[in-house]
């Protein structure tokens, strides 16, 4: 009799409790359909880094869209579509668009970093991204990046704005050419970025070649942040021995005869550096 008892209670207290969740199942699901959106949070994650993209800027781009998100059901925001229209934003590295049971729309991104500008004599000016993405010259903030200057010779248009491996691979000779070109140059701006020292001495990369003419490697510079040097580096391959070259040349000639003991450093040619006063 007593087992009985206990047996009989147990299945009612699991039948009160399935009744119950169901019951608050469907009444969340039917607040969640009727629960408008009153505010759009936008979160930039890496906003201590760097600061690109402001939450102001976010909700600009929905308004410019006419996308009215305040006072709408959240059930009908279609939040993976506005992930989408987020991750088109060039400076926009990842995004995550979720609502909340406050009624409110949550917006959460991350941001590219520029490692590099190009600002060149046949007209280009744009940025490159650590993860390899062509951004244009933003009007609402400059990034302290080194410089590459002169005529480089591109796989693209002035106005491109995409990922840069785009080309690789291009059946067009003189576009791949200058792709790789390109991908050696900004592996070596990477370089000088990853060290301490070059990248506190290294404020400006100069490609020198002729006015016209793609397909071909040109000459590097590199213009110092201290002193009126200029150092030919010569062809961007073999850059690291060529710095080690500049470097131990800084640690024993600069120490007796100063600083400015030479207006250009020549590193083009192997086992030798070619000074002019």
């Amino acid at each position: 009799m007593k087992r009985s008892l206990v047996i009989t209670l147990n299945l009612l207290t699991w039948t009160l409790l399935a009744v119950y969740l169901s019951f608050s199942l469907r009444y969340t699901s039917q607040r969640k359909k009727e629960q408008l959106c009153r505010e759009v949070r936008v979160t930039v994650l890496d906003s201590a880094e760097r600061n690109f993209i402001t939450p102001a800027m976010v909700r600009a781009w929905f308004a410019a869209e006419k996308m009215k998100l305040v006072g709408t059901e959240l059930s009908s925001i279609n939040t993976l579509e506005l992930e989408r229209f987020v991750r088109r934003r060039g400076f926009v590295r990842t995004a995550r668009v979720y609502t909340s049971m406050d009624g409110r729309l949550n917006v959460e991104l991350t941001q590219r970093r520029p490692v590099v500008r190009f600002n060149t004599q046949n007209g280009y000016n744009f940025y490159v991204t650590d993860d390899g993405y062509v951004l244009p010259q933003q009007r609402y903030f400059v990034v302290y990046v080194p410089v590459v200057t002169g005529y480089v010779p591109f796989p693209f248009k002035p106005d491109y704005v995409g990922p840069l491996d785009r080309f690789a691979g291009n059946p067009e000779k003189k576009v791949q050419k200058n792709y790789s070109f390109l991908v050696k140059l900004i592996n070596f701006v990477k370089f000088v970025d990853s060290d301490d020292f070059w990248k506190a001495f290294i404020v400006q990369v100069h490609v020198v070649g002729p006015q016209a003419g793609d397909g071909y490697d040109p000459d590097i510079e590199i213009v110092p942040r201290a002193g009126d040097q200029v150092i030919m580096l010569g062809s961007v391959d073999g850059y690291e021995q060529k710095l080690a070259k500049l470097l131990s040349f800084y640690r024993h000639a600069v120490a007796y005869e100063g600083w400015n003991c030479c207006s250009y450093i020549n590193l083009k040619y192997k086992d030798q550096i070619v000074c002019i006063e």
